[in-house]
């Protein structure tokens, strides 16, 4: 049985934990918004959207084939995205840190358009360009993702998506309706250090 001082130093490292994990996620936040404003200094329209939660889902985690980082988003953001965007992503990148297990991360999602207000001529399949060959005398629209999941979860998703050489972000709303699914090449931009999660043997 714990003596009473035991439970006393377990709760003050759980209380110390959250507190971290709450200046963790207000920097993560922070760095999206100055992303933004670097974007929009730079002539793009801008949305940041922070997930209110954030799972890494691997294939067979549900009913279908689908996997990758699934962010639950609040209404008014889902509203936002879907006047906003075409859901036509000419580039992206990927920002993360970790802090006691967990991983903070920001996804910028970019839809370039032409100095006439049209979708760029690069890629609009949604998978990654470089920024040269998509942004390049053109603005559009940046989108920030901002999440946070446990890294100890992810590791089927990341063996899969290291197998499939490819990576999805899903946007969804708190009924589970479906916002937006962007695919995206290299999916070590979300996860490096792979070999901590998958045996090339």
């Amino acid at each position: 049985m714990p003596e009473v001082g035991d439970e006393i130093d377990d709760a003050e490292r759980v209380a110390a934990l959250a507190d971290r994990h709450r200046d963790a996620w207000q920097r993560t936040l922070n760095d999206a918004e100055t992303l933004a404003e670097q974007r929009e200094e730079d002539g793009w329209e801008t949305l940041v959207i922070p997930a209110g939660d954030t799972a890494p889902e691997p294939r067979e985690a549900g009913d279908s084939d689908r996997y990758g980082l699934v962010h639950v988003i609040p209404s008014n953001f889902a509203d936002d995205f879907e006047a906003l965007s075409d859901e036509q992503f000419s580039a992206y990148d990927v920002y993360r840190a970790e802090s006691d297990g967990r991983v903070f991360v920001v996804t910028e999602l970019l839809e370039a358009r032409s100095d006439d207000g049209t979708e760029s001529d690069g890629e609009s399949t949604g998978v990654e360009t470089t920024a040269d060959e998509s942004t390049d005398g053109a603005a559009g629209l940046a989108v920030y993702v901002v999440g946070t999941y446990e890294l100890r979860h992810a590791g089927d998703l990341i063996e899969t998506a290291i197998d499939a050489d490819l990576m999805y972000t899903h946007l969804q709303r708190l009924d589970g309706t479906e916002v937006a699914s962007i695919l995206h090449e290299d999916p070590e931009k979300f996860f490096p250090q792979v070999d901590r999660f998958v045996d090339d043997a």
